[in-house]
């Protein structure tokens, strides 16, 4: 070895710390560079061979070191579709390798980033600050699930979406244990009575206001009788009640109250009209009022027909009077004038402990779903079609409330109208989320993230983006996401580091040049022995 020796080992040492000084210099050049990640310089001794005795420390040899697995500092970003990866792990991404008729090819190969500043180009491409078009898996629109596990390309549509129907509704609510409202009066069986002999014309002399030639109807909807006075018979206004709460043609209930006759719509949701040519005087009509004055509000829930029109669904729940606990469900089928219908199969009973018994007389256990179809479900004249009621696992109970109303916890429909493309995000869970105008928010990808087994071998590549090698393996894809949406993931470099390394780096530079201005003043003098 000896001063030549000497000479060229310092050489080596410099040359490494100007390695390292490269390296430095790059990282202070991107320590702005979103998802950059910083170069670590390392050294390695080369050891001549030699006795025991007689060795001596060597050349270096620098050589960089990633950093690939220290992550970045978060930072928020008031763009929707910048996303940040919260631990390890690289978005998949291609590049883009030209143009065939007006549309965007782009090449096989896949590349890898943490660089998430991801903004829709003009054909609706996902692509961040360096050109790296963003790789994900499509979502079912109707399951939500993925559908795929192949990542793609990442496009979104700027079109309309097309109304979907109301299929479903879920529903969930507390009925009260005793409610702010009267009873809903339970319909009586109708028998055949002696006031069957009514049926023919009538002379009321009992009811005041009713003379000779006078008529008077009553329509329940689901039955018309219509009464004339002939001056000939004396029937008494007892006779009247007897025949309407005995004649099975006509839904309603008779009673005398206070000397006056009251008549109520058995059938509430269609309700009762009472129309005459006399003054009848004392006769009071108790129908749709009478069954809103018995009933508690369920709830109203806007819902779409196939070609997106919107109906409004309300709902109000009657305790019977002559079965406590027991509750009939109706909606609303028409608003003018009001027409309540009994929901088919919509009776429920409660236990004591106020969870559900039965439905439709059928019994229900805990962990039962309980679920009901609306057939055919018309509003106003407006068809919906089949709609399912869904009340879910004991979503339907009958606990104590002070108010005595129902309360609903829960109240949704699967129906939305056309709307058009308005913008696009990416949320928490790594899914791209586009919203339309009608409100709807609809999940179209879910982004894959790939980890390798050794990250920091991979090849680095300009635009921060990486190349898997035979060193790092293979990517492993995840859709677990683990993202931040409206976040990027900063520089890893810290200055203050990277400053401090370069005064070491200058520092052992000139170290060397001191080594190889000695290795020539002892050369100079070994030459000067001669003279």
């Amino acid at each position: 070895m000896g001063i030549y020796g000497a000479l060229a080992t310092a050489v080596t040492g410099m040359r490494a710390q100007a390695f390292a000084l490269e390296n430095i210099s790059g990282n202070i050049a991107n320590s702005q560079t979103t998802g950059y990640k910083r170069m670590e310089t390392g050294f390695i001794d080369l050891i001549p061979d030699a006795a025991v005795g007689r060795q001596v420390p060597g050349a270096v040899l620098a050589y960089s070191r990633s950093t690939n697995d220290v992550r970045g500092d978060i930072i928020t970003s008031p763009t929707g579709t910048h996303v940040a990866l919260n631990g390890s792990g690289f978005f998949i991404v291609s590049e883009k390798t030209g143009t065939t008729d007006g549309q965007a090819v782009f090449g096989d190969a896949n590349f890898y980033t943490r660089r998430g500043d991801f903004e829709m180009d003009r054909e609706g491409y996902m692509v961040n600050g360096a050109g790296y078009y963003l790789r994900g898996v499509p979502i079912d629109s109707e399951t939500g699930n993925v559908a795929g596990s192949v990542p793609e390309m990442i496009k979104i549509g700027n079109g309309l979406i097309p109304a979907r129907t109301t299929t479903r509704i879920q529903y969930q609510l507390n009925l009260p244990a005793v409610p702010a409202v009267g009873l809903l009066y339970a319909p009586a069986e109708t028998t055949s009575n002696e006031g069957g002999a009514l049926t023919g014309g009538t002379l009321l002399d009992s009811l005041p206001g009713f003379g000779a030639g006078d008529t008077f109807t009553i329509n329940t909807g689901n039955g018309v009788q219509t009464f004339t006075d002939d001056g000939t018979s004396s029937d008494t206004l007892q006779n009247l009640v007897d025949w309407i709460n005995g004649n099975a043609s006509i839904n309603a209930t008779a009673s005398i109250v206070g000397g006056e006759l009251q008549i109520v719509a058995d059938d509430v949701q269609t309700g009762l009209t009472i129309s005459g040519t006399g003054a009848i005087a004392g006769l009071t009509s108790q129908g749709v009022p009478e069954f809103l004055n018995q009933t508690v509000e369920g709830g109203a829930i806007t819902v779409y027909t196939p070609n997106g029109a919107s109906v409004n669904v309300q709902m109000r729940w009657g305790m019977m009077s002559d079965n406590p606990d027991t509750w009939q469900l109706y909606y609303m089928e028409q608003s003018d004038p009001q027409e309540w219908v009994t929901v088919p199969g919509g009776e429920f009973t409660f236990n004591p402990n106020g969870t559900l018994a039965t439905m439709d007389g059928n019994p229900v256990a805990g962990d039962d779903v309980v679920q009901l179809n609306l057939p055919g479900l018309t509003v106003n004249g407006t068809t919906v079609g089949d709609v399912a009621l869904d009340f879910g696992v004991s979503g339907l109970t009958q606990f104590d409330n002070a108010n005595g109303r129902a309360s609903v916890t829960q109240l949704n429909q699967n129906g939305y109208a056309a709307g058009s493309f308005m913008s696009v995000a990416v949320n928490d869970a790594g899914r791209v989320v586009a919203t339309y105008s009608n409100g709807e928010q609809i999940e179209i990808y879910q982004l894959v993230t790939a980890n390798f087994n050794a990250e920091n071998m991979l090849k680095r590549m300009d635009g921060g983006v990486y190349a898997a090698t035979a060193q790092s393996g293979e990517a492993i894809l995840s859709l677990d996401g683990g993202v931040s949406g409206g976040a990027l993931e900063s520089s890893n470099t810290d200055i203050s580091d990277e400053f401090t390394k370069l005064i070491v780096t200058q520092q052992a530079y000139a170290a060397g040049t001191r080594i190889v201005s000695t290795s020539d003043e002892m050369l100079q003098e070994a030459l000067n022995m001669v003279r």
